[in-house]
């Protein structure tokens, strides 16, 4: 023991001595009479081999983040958080670690054995995550699983085997038996309340500064879990409300008269996570949709069916915003926020107006995006006491039969636009069991499911008298490589196997007179590519409330057309899963014009195909170089370079290799 300039030796049999670490040069403090201290200082060989006792737990996690990452990013500024992550995950292990050396046998043995069964419940989960999404460990992955425990729990345990029990059981053992070695040295770590306080530190600050890091060793990703969750709700959360609050007034989105009692009506189905190919409207082998097939073949004159419509996000989250503002999601949070949604044109104009969805709108914050006081009713989740059936939804059913109820009674006052969104066919899929057509296909039964309900809704118009003067838009806000054509996750996914949605209407005589040449119009962009944020102008149009000279001004500012008019054939769809909420682990944008292509991805770069040679997007055209394309594909490019440029959004997220 060196106290000052003088050393003695340590007699290790003595209980009441106490570790006290000094730098060299550096004056102790008093020492106490009754417990003395015994002063390491930071050259002393045992103080250097106590400083990483749980080095090979962050090993441990560095090993499995190498091993299911795809493809290794080689840009320094993400290798600069891959590092930093590192560093925080010893320093967190370091102070648990300290921590854990400073309780009693008890409560040491309980709180050792808890950490071990975390961990390897984690890996376990980042395991299955993989299996199912192709996805490495990151932040995301693990906010993905606390927010949506049952949905997670539900992907995870449908790849589960006797291997991941084997796992769980090898990490208990490793972690547990490393750490409890390491504790019966007998030497409590002398810097332990240093990195504890370090690790808290690094947990705030690490969590606040960069929630979603593309890349991140798994045990750092889970210390910064409870910060990002915080930070995301209360940020997010906060900001989105306030901006919310500035959406403008009626005054400011409509000024003519209210519409009479004549105006026609219009319901807007929102899809989940339909694939086009799955579905009889669009060749599929089965028959999944008899009911609108029939629709189709009894009206005719009445049925529009767009063939090439894309949605603009494959995330919920970031589509259905772009579907009711008619916005790409490319463009700023400011504007998402303050643009009016398709309700807020129709509240203005004196429609009555409703939104009816059998998901969770507490989920994301989308009630804070989504509900205020331009809707007379809403029902959600949230709002009914219908039990979760299917990734924190419920049974369509419910949701069918509330707007059944609500158009009856909104029709009793006068017009009314009401959008109604479905849950069953998120994946993996649900319909109950006495609607189970095709055994061991539940996303072909939920897609027939939905398809019934859409059956019952149809007949009801009809009993109710309500057919001849209602209009109804279908459009699914993304879709889903049920096939797994492309082995990447729906989230990070820009193929057309993700992005392409079912899109149709079914427009009666009697508003069809009223759009006049508007119809034709329509049928002939009937083959054009299209996009969801194409459903607010369109609605605007059928509504008749674009030749309000305030509602027409807010369309020209959309980034979405009419169906109704001409439409330029090789204008830029932009496709883009991230905005202020969502910021994925791996990132990516799509710009599509007629048939080409062109994706950027994060972890790979530019991609560029041909869908009207290659509908599955097998080839990619720039394998070869950009002097080999054609020129049609060379403009393609530098026509995205160009909206690249000026669109900050995408420039942020654009990667070159």
């Amino acid at each position: 023991m060196c106290v000052w300039n003088q050393c003695t030796p340590i007699d290790p049999d003595k209980p009441t001595q106490r570790l006290l670490l000094i730098a060299p040069g550096v004056r102790s403090p008093n020492v106490h009479k009754r417990r003395p201290y015994k002063v390491l200082t930071l050259d002393d060989p045992a103080v250097r081999k106590q400083m990483l006792p749980l080095l090979p737990i962050t090993l441990l996690g560095v090993a499995v983040d190498l091993w299911l990452r795809p493809t290794l990013d080689l840009r320094l500024t993400q290798w600069a958080w891959w590092g930093l992550s590192v560093a925080f995950s010893l320093v967190m292990w370091q102070g648990l670690f300290a921590l854990s050396s400073r309780l009693r046998p008890r409560w040491q043995t309980a709180f050792v054995g808890g950490i071990g069964g975390v961990t390897a419940a984690l890996t376990v989960g980042w395991l299955g995550f993989h299996e199912v999404f192709y996805c490495w460990p990151t932040a995301y992955a693990l906010v993905h699983s606390a927010g949506h425990p049952r949905e997670a729990w539900g992907y995870i345990y449908n790849e589960a085997d006797w291997g991941d029990a084997v796992v769980w059981a090898v990490v208990v053992v490793f972690v547990v038996g490393w750490w409890r070695y390491k504790l019966r040295s007998g030497r409590p770590p002398a810097h332990g309340r240093m990195l504890a306080a370090l690790g808290l530190a690094g947990a705030v600050a690490f969590g606040a500064v960069h929630r979603h890091a593309s890349i991140m060793v798994p045990d750092a990703a889970a210390a910064k879990l409870a910060v990002d969750l915080a930070v995301h709700a209360l940020v997010g959360g906060v900001h989105g409300r306030l901006l919310q609050a500035s959406r403008p007034p009626a005054p400011a989105i409509y000024s003519g008269a209210p519409v009479n009692a004549s105006a026609p009506n219009l319901i807007v189905v929102i899809g989940e996570s339909v694939a086009p190919a799955r579905t009889g409207l669009y060749g599929y082998e089965r028959q999944t949709t008899p009911r609108l097939v029939a629709l189709r073949k009894a009206r005719p004159a009445d049925w529009v069916q767009m063939e090439k419509a894309v949605s603009n996000a494959t995330a919920t989250k970031v589509a259905l915003p772009a579907m009711l503002t008619g916005l790409f999601p490319s463009r700023t949070p400011v504007e998402q926020h303050t643009f009016p949604l398709l309700w807020h044109y129709a509240h203005a104009a004196g429609y009555q107006t409703a939104l009816i969805s059998a998901q969770s709108y507490a989920w994301n914050n989308l009630e804070g995006f989504f509900v205020d006081d331009a809707l007379d009713h809403v029902f959600t989740l949230e709002r009914s006491n219908a039990e979760i059936v299917n990734s924190e939804g419920m049974d369509d059913r419910r949701m069918i039969a509330e707007t059944l109820a609500t158009i009856d009674r909104f029709a009793a006052r006068g017009p009314f636009v009401v959008a109604l969104q479905f849950n069953c066919t998120h994946y993996p899929g649900y319909s109950p069991p006495d609607w189970q057509p095709w055994p061991d296909a539940s996303y072909d039964n939920a897609v027939a499911y939905m398809d019934h309900l859409l059956g019952r809704l149809f007949d009801h118009l009809a009993a109710q008298g309500l057919a001849a003067n209602t209009m109804v838009l279908f459009a699914a806000d993304h879709g889903e490589d049920i096939d797994g054509i492309h082995p990447v996750h729906r989230t990070d996914s820009y193929y057309q196997t993700a992005i392409a949605v079912p899109f149709f209407a079914v427009v009666p005589e009697r508003p069809r007179r009223r759009l006049g040449a508007g119809w034709g119009q329509w049928r002939r962009n009937a083959q054009m590519r299209v996009a969801l944020a194409d459903l607010v102008p369109t609605a605007l149009d059928l509504l008749g409330l674009s030749a309000d000279s305030l509602v027409g001004a807010w369309q020209k500012r959309l980034d979405g057309r009419s169906l109704l008019r001409p439409l330029a054939p090789e204008r830029l769809i932009v496709v883009v899963n991230t905005d202020e909420h969502v910021q994925w682990s791996r990132k990516g944008y799509a710009v599509v014009a007629g048939d080409w292509k062109y994706i950027n991805y994060s972890w790979r770069g530019s991609v560029l195909f041909d869908l009207a040679t290659d509908a599955l997007e097998q080839r990619d055209l720039l394998d070869g170089g950009e002097s080999a394309l054609s020129r049609a594909g060379q403009r393609h490019l530098r026509r995205v370079r160009a909206l690249v440029a000026k669109t900050p959004v995408l420039a942020n997220i654009h990667a070159e290799y």
